[in-house]
């Protein structure tokens, strides 16, 4: 029968060789010379390698040279950094969606305000009853119907523009 302290010591041996295996990052850094780390290089570096090493197995066999071939690279944890500058771009991508909303529905409402006030004068226009303005002398005068015909066209145009969307 085996004592307690040998199955202590033969469970801990086998902990320890899982634990051991780790990413092992290669780069060139700006100055030309290689850099080792166990996180991701910077954007600058000019050649980097992804290694997993593992003591509990063969360590001379080839590992994944590029992030690219490598799923447990691609799916290495990110730099506080990198995300940090995904977490910006998300708030300014959001920002500049809202803008782009609170634009159209201003758009829109305006556009709903002409629509009703040019629904409005053209009913006053098709009426007949008679409708003044002001001249340059800044007295009342009535609209002709050549004047009346226009503004009928004029208001038609806005009410396509504005009452269509």
């Amino acid at each position: 029968m085996k004592s307690p302290i040998q199955l202590f010591v033969a469970l801990a041996v086998m902990l320890a060789t899982a634990t051991v295996a780790a990413q092992v990052y290669k780069w060139v850094d700006k100055d030309g010379k290689v850099q080792y780390s166990d996180t991701p290089p910077p954007p600058s570096a000019a050649k980097a390698d992804a290694k997993r090493l593992n003591t509990g197995t063969n360590s001379s066999a080839p590992a994944a040279s590029t992030a690219a071939e490598s799923p447990a690279a691609a799916n290495a944890p990110k730099s506080l950094q990198e995300r940090s500058k995904e977490a910006d771009k998300r708030r300014n991508d959001e920002a500049d969606k809202a803008k782009k909303d609170e634009q159209a529905q201003k758009i829109a409402q305006q556009n709903e305000g002409r629509c009703k006030e040019a629904t409005r004068y053209k009913s006053d226009l098709d009426s007949g009853r008679p409708i003044t303005r002001n001249n340059d002398k800044g007295e009342r005068a009535f609209v002709s119907d050549e004047e009346r015909a226009a503004e009928i066209a004029r208001v038609k145009i806005i009410i396509a523009e504005s009452c269509s969307k």
